[in-house]
């Protein structure tokens, strides 16, 4: 674990939340597979912010409107041998260039954040075993 002196240290660079998301089933996901979407289709514009409140803190998350430009993938009947790794927040993205601490533009990466979710597959027997998975966030300090 980090100490809170050196974590506020450590947020004054670039850092990320990273999440990794793996089926824990021993069948194919094929309920409520996941989603991700291209974040170079997504625009500022898509997001409404909203406030999650702790007891000691208050943060925000974003919810996704709807719009024909987003692009979204699946990875089709992942197993347990796969992972997928979401860059969940970066603070070096270009969506929030020159709001952090650090990054401006030319030194921006180009995806901030990715929008996932699971979905209904219509391709999907309707008998076919419920998804089980498991998703971890873990931060990463460059």
């Amino acid at each position: 674990l980090i100490a809170p002196e050196e974590s506020s240290e450590l947020m004054k660079g670039r850092w990320a939340m990273v999440n990794l998301w793996r089926n824990i089933s021993e069948h194919p996901v094929q309920d409520m597979p996941l989603a991700m979407c291209d974040s170079s289709t997504i625009s500022n514009d898509d997001l409404i912010t909203f406030e999650v409140r702790y007891t000691d803190r208050t943060g925000e998350n974003y919810f996704a409107k709807h719009s024909d430009a987003h692009r979204w993938n699946y990875f089709p009947q992942a197993t347990r041998d796969e992972a997928i790794l979401l860059k969940v927040w970066d603070s070096h993205g270009a969506a929030f260039s020159g709001q952090t601490a650090d990054p401006s533009p030319a030194h921006a990466v180009p995806a901030t954040f990715s929008l996932h979710s699971a979905f209904v597959d219509p391709t999907a027997a309707a008998d076919c075993p419920k998804r089980e998975s498991i998703e971890v966030r873990t931060v990463v300090f460059y």
